[in-house]
């Protein structure tokens, strides 16, 4: 079974400001939960024991949400690993951390924090691309297969969880080297995503030979874009540090993905499937529309919230 996730927080989200000046973009609220603590409820959900969040200097708060006990729920008593995992980069490399930080989560029985995980922090002070953030999980995957959920993206399925079980399932069933979460998205937005192209297609789950990324329309090999969610195995590491930097002088997963299907290795998607969707908040439009949905279906307040929406509408 999968049990780990690397989970990259570190971005500077420049396209949230000034919001995001003060208070990480992921932790901005969705409904009653910051998008983070849907993040790790969505990995729970699939099976997720032990959590790596790859975080940066001006994301404490991440850190301190994940702490035992909270803020707010009196002392913080968890546990401290006896063995903790260590940064992948020696004392005298650059943004050298020393050993992650590994923390129990909440007491089960505290309905209002997040899951009772194995939570870790590593620092990536320097943004380096996703790839960067991602390599920086290696000791703590060790030789074991890992998923890496981007920490500013919710996939939202009728049943929790649901996508990367079907993923899990995928990726064990063939031996993958990676699997990749995909969504069918229209014309428009071809252009901003990393577009697979498929082998062949069929409805559960389908292998790909390339990933291209924001192409033109007339150019994409297909309309699955790449969303947000992977399961890769240990042997993306040794890929990942011979890639050389792409996009803005920075590592990016993608181009690791790239070559290692160059190398012979095998990658699969998986669908999101109806039932399922992504929801980005790295703009203010995707972020918005992500809170008014989860807001729109609170048990408590959501049918009020309808309501003063639907009179903000007919008197505008």
């Amino acid at each position: 079974m999968i049990r780990k996730a690397v989970v990259p927080v570190a971005g500077l989200g420049t396209r949230m400001l000034p919001l995001t000046r003060s208070v990480p973009k992921e932790m901005l609220p969705l409904g009653r939960k910051p998008a983070i603590h849907r993040v790790v409820d969505e990995l729970a959900a699939a099976g997720i024991e032990r959590i790596l969040f790859v975080t940066s200097g001006h994301k404490k708060a991440i850190e301190e949400y994940f702490e035992p006990g909270g803020r707010t729920a009196g002392p913080r008593g968890g546990r401290q690993s006896s063995e903790p995992h260590r940064d992948p980069r020696g004392p005298d490399e650059p943004n050298y951390t020393g050993p992650h930080r590994e923390r129990r989560g909440r007491d089960p029985s505290d309905q209002t924090g997040p899951p009772a995980l194995d939570y870790s922090f590593v620092r990536q002070d320097v943004p380096a691309g996703n790839g960067d953030a991602v390599r920086l999980g290696a000791s703590f995957a060790g030789s074991d297969p890992f998923v890496v959920a981007w920490g500013d993206a919710v996939i939202r399925s009728s049943t929790e969880g649901r996508v990367l079980r079907r993923m899990m399932e995928t990726h064990l069933k063939e031996d993958a080297a990676c699997t990749i979460a995909v969504e069918y998205v229209p014309e428009e937005k071809v252009s901003r995503y990393g577009i697979v192209r498929p082998r062949y297609e069929s409805g559960s789950a389908f292998p790909v030979d390339d990933i291209v990324e924001k192409p033109s329309l007339e150019s994409a090999p297909s309309r699955y874009a790449v969303s947000a969610r992977y399961i890769c195995g240990p042997g993306i590491f040794p890929v990942l540090e011979a890639t050389p930097q792409g996009r803005n002088g920075e590592l990016w997963l993608a181009d690791a993905i790239r070559n290692l299907l160059r190398q012979g290795g095998t990658v699969w998607s998986v669908p999101l499937g109806a039932g399922s969707r992504r929801y980005d908040i790295g703009t203010p439009l995707t972020y918005w529309e992500a809170f008014a949905d989860y807001a729109l279906e609170d048990e408590t307040d959501g049918t009020a919230f309808r309501d003063l929406l639907q009179r903000r509408l007919n008197s505008s």
